[in-house]
């Protein structure tokens, strides 16, 4: 088992950190062009956030929306204690909730994160949400399976 972890790990860990960087150099390469042409700049509210997929719960807590970020985590902290107790039904439908919550953000995101941080530059408003999907990637690409594994899940 702890072979196959460890490829899961590496080979979605590095392509996903690739991707995340790739995607960040591809709008601070087009806003360079942009700015050198006298071009238009893209629109830094288009897109997808994949920070705001992966880390729902604390990037809305993050992001001027407090309260639901709070109401969001509770299920979130929930999951743990239910699989532990193997409550399979309430499990699947508490897991549903962030799920969708993040394909939603990851969506809506980019809107929601330029008007909370009023960065209107391209490339700057994607420096400030790299780390979010940096951390959200590493999180569910080598911690969180690992904790799985090392907290006896894998058995």
């Amino acid at each position: 088992m702890v072979y196959a972890i460890a490829s899961y790990t590496l080979t979605l860990g590095a392509l996903g950190l690739y991707w995340a960087l790739l995607a960040h150099r591809r709008r601070e390469f087009a806003d360079a062009h942009a700015r050198a042409t006298g071009g238009v700049l893209e629109d830094p509210r288009r897109g997808f956030n994949t920070g705001a997929l992966l880390l729902a719960p604390l990037w809305m807590l993050r992001h001027g929306m407090v309260l639901p970020g709070a109401v969001l985590l509770l299920p979130c902290l929930a999951i743990v204690p239910l699989y532990q107790r193997e409550m399979w039904m309430p499990l699947l439908f508490i897991i549903m909730v962030p799920v969708a919550a993040g394909a939603a953000l990851g969506l809506v995101g980019n809107r929601i994160g330029v008007t909370h941080t009023g960065i209107e530059a391209p490339a700057a408003y994607s420096a400030s949400q790299l780390p979010w999907s940096l951390a959200g990637i590493a999180l569910y690409t080598v911690v969180l399976p690992w904790a799985w594994y090392f907290m006896g899940g894998a058995s």
